[in-house]
């Protein structure tokens, strides 16, 4: 993998500032809330995204480290002194926000810059989690293919224009040369409206780069992109890469640790608001012409998924269900098939299930689950109902 340089100074000190502390504020707001504290914690944001503020407008100079301890301080003297009883539910709160700052004001950069930078390090871990996802369903991912994947950070001044509530836009572009396929992946952030949902998605949207774009195959040079209403790449294959975060955001043990916008103290924040990102991509919208196909995709997925889950062949293992699903949907996406031949199975597999059971749809997944022909398998389910 290849990395861009990372945002400017007073960029970063906004970004890593806000993200580092939403994480604490989350982690601690109903056990302040409860307490009756809330305005306490409310004025901590405030005064947060006020400190971030002044970073992005002004520029003042100094090294990130000196930044993050100031806000520390910053942050604590703005609920000092504390009213009566107070101190008991906040000073935990202030006491992690000091610690984690503290941390990632230690962060140096140096040769590798990759594990220096909280960004370029959420996405090389992301791409490494695709890569292991393939993996394990028996997909060897091509080393040269990783190793030409570039991705880089931006950020601009205005709010996000998006169909998501998040403000931030990934975007994969696919450029592959005669020696291998490659691909480009820019994110840029709006800074300045940097909020919770977009901290907490994040490792969901980068998955959903990684996982529906940066891996699609075939593996060869000449690979074609999947339009914005691909109902398989951007609906099917979206799902895939959501059910990958929840399991992720849930094998995380929660707590403090170093500094990092994928391992989060609370690691439901993460569930949730993937979830709620999840959702707006294939929810009905006026402004989005393409959110009927990304549901038809999303649905079909979710059908073919419980349908496995209830093959007698599975036994009712959930994880031999998600496993089979996951490899058939992963097989797919690194198929042969073009993208109008994955769209259109999309379509034949929401025919086959949008009214119960189709028994030779049941046949065509036997077989598949018998000899693993996904050859044989979309071929017959494309005869069958389109």
């Amino acid at each position: 993998m290849n990395a861009g340089g990372p945002l400017p100074s007073h960029v970063q000190k906004a970004v890593w500032g806000r993200a580092l502390v939403y994480q604490l504020l989350d982690l601690h707001q109903l056990p302040v809330e409860a307490a009756g504290y809330g305005l306490l914690w409310e004025g901590l944001r405030q005064r947060l995204l006020a400190s971030t503020a002044r970073q992005l407008e002004f520029c003042p100079p100094g090294p990130l480290g000196d930044y993050l301890r100031t806000l520390a301080r910053e942050l604590r003297a703005s609920v000092l002194p504390f009213p009566d009883g107070a101190e008991r539910v906040c000073s935990p709160l202030l006491d992690d926000i000091d610690q984690v700052l503290a941390d990632a004001s230690r962060i140096r950069a140096d040769a590798d810059q990759i594990r220096h930078d909280l960004l370029l390090a959420a996405f090389a871990d992301t791409l490494q989690t695709a890569v292991d996802v393939y993996q394990a369903s028996g997909l060897k991912v091509p080393a040269d293919l990783v190793q030409r994947v570039d991705v880089t950070f931006d950020h601009q001044f205005a709010p996000v224009q998006s169909a998501l509530p998040i403000q931030l836009i990934a975007t994969t572009r696919i450029g592959d040369t005669p020696d291998g396929p490659s691909a480009r992946v820019e994110v840029v952030i709006g800074a300045g409206q940097l909020d919770e949902v977009t901290t907490f998605s994040l490792p969901y949207v980068l998955l959903h780069e990684c996982v529906c774009h940066v891996l699609q195959g075939p593996w060869e040079p000449g690979r074609v992109q999947a339009d914005a209403d691909s109902r398989f790449a951007e609906g099917w294959m979206d799902y895939v890469a959501y059910t990958i975060a929840l399991e992720q955001a849930q094998a995380l043990p929660g707590g403090i640790a170093a500094p990092s916008l994928l391992e989060v103290p609370r690691p439901g924040a993460l569930r949730e608001h993937a979830g709620r990102v999840h959702r707006a991509r294939y929810e009905r919208n006026p402004y989005d012409r393409a959110w009927a196909a990304r549901a038809m995709g999303v649905r079909a997925a979710r059908n073919l998924a419980d349908l496995l889950l209830r093959l007698p062949e599975l036994g009712g293992d959930p994880a031999a269900a998600t496993a089979a699903f996951r490899r058939l949907s992963l097989q797919l996406n690194v198929s042969e098939f073009g993208n109008a031949e994955r769209d259109r199975f999309v379509a034949a597999v929401h025919k086959g299930t949008l009214q119960g059971v189709d028994h030779e749809l049941v046949a065509r997944l036997r077989e598949y689950l018998r000899g693993d022909d996904l050859v044989h398998l979309v071929e017959g389910t494309l005869w069958l109902f389109t």
